[in-house]
């Protein structure tokens, strides 16, 4: 194999393990965000103390999803990938984040996740298969 046949075979693999990477980072800002929540729980009033520690861990495990999060979209905007993927990886960061900061023990963080993880998933879906088209040609 030539040189220049080498060089584009490893420039491949680089950009494939660099879409495989921030693949695996989106999902998992995901799941540490679900987990959280799911940790966390949802209360109507103020829970007991015991409760209350058991919602600052899942708030823990939230945060870190969330800065997961916002890290997948810089490097998205860095990798030059369409804007509404870079946006739609960040939403999950700066709704659920923000729904956390602003009352940690009710139902905004659900509602924010639900809305925005399909579209989290969906920019996925989107590198995936644009890497995949470029594979083919």
């Amino acid at each position: 194999m030539s040189p220049a046949g080498r060089l584009g075979t490893s420039e491949a693999r680089r950009r494939r393990t660099a879409t495989v990477s921030w693949v695996l980072l989106v999902l998992a800002s995901l799941v540490l965000i679900g987990y959280g929540i799911w940790h966390a729980g949802w209360h109507i009033w103020l829970p007991r103390g015991t409760d209350q520690e058991e919602v600052w861990v899942g708030n823990r495990y939230i945060l870190a999803g969330c800065a997961l999060s916002l890290a997948a979209a810089v490097w998205s905007g860095a990798r030059d990938n369409r804007l509404w993927v870079t946006i739609c990886v960040g939403l999950p960061g700066a709704l659920v984040g923000w729904a956390t900061m602003d009352s940690p023990y009710d139902l905004k963080r659900h509602l924010a996740a639900v809305a925005s993880f399909p579209l989290a998933l969906a920019a996925v879906a989107e590198v995936i298969g644009v890497r995949g088209r470029r594979q083919l040609e």
